[in-house]
């Protein structure tokens, strides 16, 4: 391990150097503990309204020492991160041996491990299991998990019932892992840029969070080079623990939400973190109605005002999923919001969304009316999201993605290239582009090219490129356009390796594809892609219409 730092306040230092109005600041070697002061506690780094100024943590650690965010970043231009590795100590996460379980599974007793957070610190429902033997993942990831305190530093893992025992794989020995906070109130993710432009993250380490190791929200044309998240060796850690860590950050590696030109993924690592390894979205909202032709009654994902504006491309699906050309949205007024009403009501209360999107029926309480310049026709449950927000414009490649407990690569975005991947160990799809109506995360993808991947033990379909409609039904062909899926390598992983609906110009070609894994897959997904007819299939189309 690095020595500590003689800078004892790594804020305080850097606001100095901004104060007298240094462009370059080499943050100096060593670890640096830190005390988050910004935000009543809750920031580690407070970045803000900063043009051209790069800060170069090259040998540099920055731990922080409540279980909270490290670094914000917000309404800068060209601003440049080298070379910082982020931890925490306290972790984000305890892990502990399986001592003793029920016969059904459903109730597993856990002895904490020296050297990580202690039974009282737990949080959240979710439940990872490792295997001792190769420490990777043994079993399915289980959420609405409970937790109690046992006496001798030991919990209580209490599971739902709705589990299927015989695909639960944990035995006594494997070692749980759940999350932790420390008594603080906390705000989520490691490193967090909003509202920025142009910026630059090389080389930068993230070794643990609370949930996203990268978020970035509302930004434009951000590149990530040779980044990575990754668990931390055994041999750079910062104290001695009884067994090594077997996670990174919480949630997903990547995040980047409603960017106005998609950000670049170079040479980057996202592993054994708790989610997807990169994700590139925007958001869906409701239409609840359509008034006079081209007058949209909408109501906001979480209930949220609408993130659109005039001049924008609205991106339409009605909801069963049918894609209709793009129109423009000549009046919004986001100030202008009107009570829900009872039909409104009446929609939210019977949809079914997925995890915190669930919310949208509590905390909707106005539509905003949002105005085509055409007419169109959009039933109740139809979609719209501005396709300038959605990251159009990214790129992927040379990353190395996985092992992670679901998907690799997920992107909901258009104009944009997947290359020269190496995507292994996802227990969701190896690389994923879709929109999702229950998470209301958009978009459609057109002009996408998936390139020179290699993908390893999915296990489930290798590359999907799939829509579906709020009814759940397959969308028809049209979702997405001008897909080229060529020269991939999908290896022992399960089938159909390649999954393509809704698309219109598909052009596949000079894919490999070799062994086959279906026990891999999880029971919800048996039935998935026409399996159980036909198991060995190597590639599925439906509403799908492939280039001449």
């Amino acid at each position: 391990m690095a020595q500590v730092s003689a800078v004892t306040d790594l804020a305080a230092y850097i606001g100095s150097q901004l104060a007298m109005g240094q462009t370059y600041i080499k943050i100096p070697e060593g670890v640096h503990y830190v005390d988050p002061k910004a935000k009543n506690g809750r920031v580690g780094l407070l970045l803000e309204n900063l043009n051209g100024v790069t800060i170069d943590g090259t040998n540099a650690e920055m731990i922080l020492t409540k279980t909270t965010r490290a670094i914000e970043i917000n309404n800068c231009n060209d601003l440049t991160l080298i070379g910082l590795t982020i931890d925490y100590d306290p972790l984000p996460f305890m892990q502990g041996f399986i001592t003793d379980m029920t016969d059904d599974k459903l109730e597993l007793t856990v002895q904490l491990m020296k050297g990580y957070p202690e039974a009282g610190t737990f949080t959240g429902d979710k439940v990872e299991i490792y295997s001792p033997v190769d420490d990777e993942l043994t079993t399915q990831t289980y959420y609405g998990a409970s937790f109690t305190p046992l006496a001798g530093n030991k919990i209580k893992v209490t599971k739902q019932k709705t589990q299927q025992v015989e695909y639960s794989f944990e035995e006594v020995g494997d070692i749980v892992v759940i999350e932790s906070t420390t008594a603080e109130r906390t705000i989520p993710h490691a490193i967090r840029p909003d509202k920025c432009n142009n910026l630059v993250f090389k080389n930068v380490k993230v070794y643990a969070s609370n949930s996203f190791g990268f978020l970035e929200t509302d930004c434009n044309a951000s590149r990530y080079i040779n980044c990575s998240v990754d668990r931390r060796p055994v041999n750079t850690d910062l104290k001695k623990r009884e067994y090594r860590r077997l996670r990174s950050t919480t949630t997903d590696g990547f995040h980047s939400k409603h960017a106005r030109v998609g950000p670049s993924y170079i040479g980057c690592t996202a592993r054994y973190n708790g989610d997807d390894g990169i994700a590139i979205n925007g958001h869906y909202h409701i239409v609840s109605r359509v008034e006079g032709g081209n007058k949209l009654r909408v109501i906001g994902k979480l209930g949220e005002v609408p993130n659109l504006k005039v001049g924008d491309e609205a991106e339409l699906m009605t909801y069963r999923g049918l894609r209709l050309p793009n129109a423009k949205i000549v009046a919004f007024d986001p100030n202008a919001g009107v009570d829900l009403d009872s039909s409104d009501r009446a929609f939210l209360n019977n949809q079914e969304f997925i995890g915190n999107v669930q919310k949208t029926r509590s905390f909707a309480t106005h539509a905003y009316y949002v105005t085509l310049d055409r007419s169109v026709n959009l039933p109740t449950g139809s979609l719209i999201a501005s396709s300038n927000r959605v990251g159009n414009g990214f790129e992927v490649r040379d990353c190395t993605i996985g092992p992670t407990r679901s998907r690799g690569i997920l992107v909901k975005a258009s104009d944009g290239i997947i290359s020269n991947n190496v995507v292994v160990d996802t227990w969701g799809h190896g690389i994923m582009a879709a929109p999702v109506y229950g998470w209301l995360e958009a978009g459609s993808s057109n002009n996408l090219t998936i390139t020179g991947n290699v993908i390893r033990r999915c296990r489930d379909v290798g590359i999907a490129v799939l829509a579906f409609g709020g009814d759940g039904s397959c969308a028809p062909a049209g979702a997405h356009n001008n897909v080229t899926i060529t020269r991939n390598l999908i290896t022992a992983s399960a089938r159909p390796a390649i999954a393509v609906t809704s698309t219109k110009n598909l052009k596949e070609n000079n894919n490999r594809i070799e062994g086959q894994r279906n026990y891999y897959l999880l029971p919800k997904n048996m039935g998935d892609f026409n399996r159980a007819a036909d198991p060995n299939q190597k590639i599925y189309l439906e509403n799908t219409i492939r280039a001449l």
